[in-house]
């Protein structure tokens, strides 16, 4: 078998699915750590001329710190709205019969959570409400730069700006919009990771990665939920392509990656291309928000000592 992870039974009993569904562990929502360094590597790289030297130099630091959000997982560490995994996804069709643009969810945090209670408002997510307080804070923190009184908003700032793009990112991947995040609804377990993470990776140079755009975000967090709306409506065909990159087959081997790459392929080029687009847009956005701050060329600099 070596590497090999050999493709399950089609047919299950359904009480057995059930059971499955309660025993085994929640699959890790997220682009693989890998990806998400990659996909913010070329944010960082596409942005305007009015940022890239402040943030250019910080590349390595901002790519390596954008996997962050998925280690304070790990670590089941705790925010004011409770532990950290929610904060990654946000399931935009559990609720039965609801359709895009999913309008039956409240865009205001607390209405969402008045209506369907914190339990399940917790359980299906809030991802577009973390990206909207780490974007809020980067625009804070971006005031801020230059003033006497907060010597390290710069640096504060490029780690705020990696923190975004991951929750940007994650909510770029299909999967972290819809009830069935990891094909265990329709007996496609194991899909997340090998759409987000296996297929891209083994795959890294066939990628075609278009210019990065910067678009205005008039409003971040309804740009947040029209992201994860546009993620759930590619579930059904990255789906498909599992489905049929299966038939016959009993491990997933080359062949069951090649057919992926064939299929769906093209949508994993197109998130990652539009998530990396987005990030630089969010910072950008931040930025324009911020005043259009005078950012110190070369990257944050050691704070002068102040002198008594």
């Amino acid at each position: 078998m070596g590497a090999q992870v050999r493709v399950q039974t089609r047919v299950i009993v359904a009480a057995c699915v059930a059971v499955c569904v309660l025993v085994t562990p929640a699959v890790m929502r997220a682009w693989g750590m890998d990806v998400h360094r990659l996909i913010t590597e070329k944010a960082i790289d596409g942005l305007p001329a009015e940022l890239k030297p402040f943030f250019a130099p910080e590349r390595a630091f901002i790519s390596e710190h954008s996997v962050d959000p998925d280690l304070w997982r790990v670590m089941d560490l705790k925010g004011d709205r409770g532990e950290e995994p929610p904060n990654h996804f946000l399931d935009m069709d559990f609720e039965e019969g609801s359709q895009p643009p999913f309008l039956n969810i409240p865009r205001e945090y607390d209405e969402y959570v008045k209506k369907y209670g914190i339990g399940p408002a917790t359980r299906y997510g809030r991802v577009p409400w973390r990206a909207e307080e780490v974007y809020n804070r980067l625009v804070t923190t971006m005031k801020d730069i230059g003033k006497p009184n907060a010597p390290y908003a710069a640096d504060n700032a490029v780690y705020l700006a990696a923190v975004l793009a991951h929750y940007v990112e994650d909510a770029h991947m299909p999967f972290h919009g819809a009830i069935n995040y990891d094909g265990q609804l329709t007996n496609q377990r194991g899909i997340h990771a090998r759409f987000e993470t296996e297929l891209v990776l083994r795959n890294r140079t066939a990628w075609k990665w278009a210019p990065v755009t910067i678009a205005a975000i008039p409003n971040f967090r309804a740009f947040m939920f029209t992201t994860l709306v546009d993620s759930q409506q590619l579930v059904a065909p990255v789906l498909a392509a599992d489905r049929k990159a299966t038939d016959g087959r009993e491990f997933y081997d080359n062949g069951y990656f090649d057919a992926m790459l064939k299929s769906a392929g093209p949508i994993a080029e197109r998130r990652m291309n539009d998530a990396a687009s987005a990030v630089a847009s969010a910072i950008h956005s931040a930025w324009v928000d911020a005043g259009k701050p005078v950012l110190p060329v070369g990257g944050p600099r050691t704070p002068a000592r102040i002198r008594r």
